[in-house]
C-alpha cells in the first residue's frame, strides 16, 4: 500500500485478509473432523467448502482490490483473483453436475445406548458417473461429543461390489454384507468404536 491509502482502508484490508484466513481454517477443521471418527456435529458445521471457501475466496479479492493502489500491482492482483473466482465457479458447478440422488437409512441400536447404524445410498446417473455408492456408518454419542465412523465405503462403478445387507447383528455388533464379502464390527463398550473382527 501507498502513502495515499488511507488508515481506515488499511484495516478494512487487514480484516478482509484476517476473515478469509479464519474461513480456511474452519474448513480445514471441518475437513479434519470429517475422518473416520471425528466429532459428527463440528464436520456437519464446518466441512462447507462452498461456503467457507467460497466466503475466504470473496475476502481475498476484496483485500487485493481494496489494497495496492499501484497499477502494475493492482493489475496482476486482480488477474489472479479473477483466474481463481472463475476455477472456484467451475469447481463448484462441476460438482453440482455429478451430484447423486441420495437416501439415508437409520436403525438405532437394540441396545439402546446412543448409537446408530446409518446407511447412504447415492445413484449416480448413467450420463456422468455411472453406478451407485453405499456408505456404511456409525453414529455414536451425542452433543459436541457424538462421533462418526465409517465402516464401509461401497461402490461407485458398475463393476464394484454392491450392498447388500448392513445391520445390527447383536446389541453391540454390525454385519455388512456385500456381494463379495462379509464383515463383523463388534463396539468399544467405553466409547464405542468399531473394531472389525479378523
Amino acid at each position: 500500500m501507498n502513502e495515499r491509502t488511507s488508515p481506515a482502508r488499511r484495516v478494512l484490508v487487514r480484516v478482509l485478509a484476517a476473515c478469509g484466513a479464519v474461513a480456511v481454517l474452519l474448513y480445514t477443521e471441518g475437513q479434519w473432523e470429517s475422518r473416520s471418527g471425528g466429532r459428527m456435529l463440528v464436520a456437519d458445521l464446518l466441512n462447507q467448502p462452498e461456503l467457507l471457501l467460497g466466503a475466504a475466496l470473496a475476502a481475498m479479492i476484496a483485500a487485493a482490490w481494496l489494497g495496492d493502489r499501484r497499477t502494475a500491482v493492482r493489475t496482476a492482483t486482480r488477474a489472479v483473483t479473477v483466474t481463481a473466482g472463475v476455477v472456484f465457479v467451475l469447481g463448484v458447478l462441476t460438482a453440482h453436475k455429478v451430484s447423486a440422488a441420495e437416501t439415508r437409512s437409520r436403525e438405532v441400536a437394540p441396545a439402546g445406548a446412543e448409537r446408530t447404524l446409518v446407511v447412504v445410498h447415492r445413484a449416480y446417473a448413467s450420463g456422468t458417473v455411472p453406478g451407485e455408492h453405499w456408505q456404511v456408518l456409525l453414529e455414536s454419542g451425542e452433543g459436541w461429543s457424538a462421533r462418526r465412523w465409517l465402516l464401509a465405503d461401497i461402490g461407485g462403478g458398475p463393476d464394484d461390489p454392491h450392498l447388500i445387507e448392513a445391520t445390527w447383528s447383536g446389541r453391540t455388533q454390525i454385519t455388512v454384507v456385500t456381494d463379495s464379502y462379509r464383515r463383523v464390527f463388534d463396539l468399544d463398550q467405553d466409547n464405542g468404536e468399531p473394531v472389525e473382527e479378523r
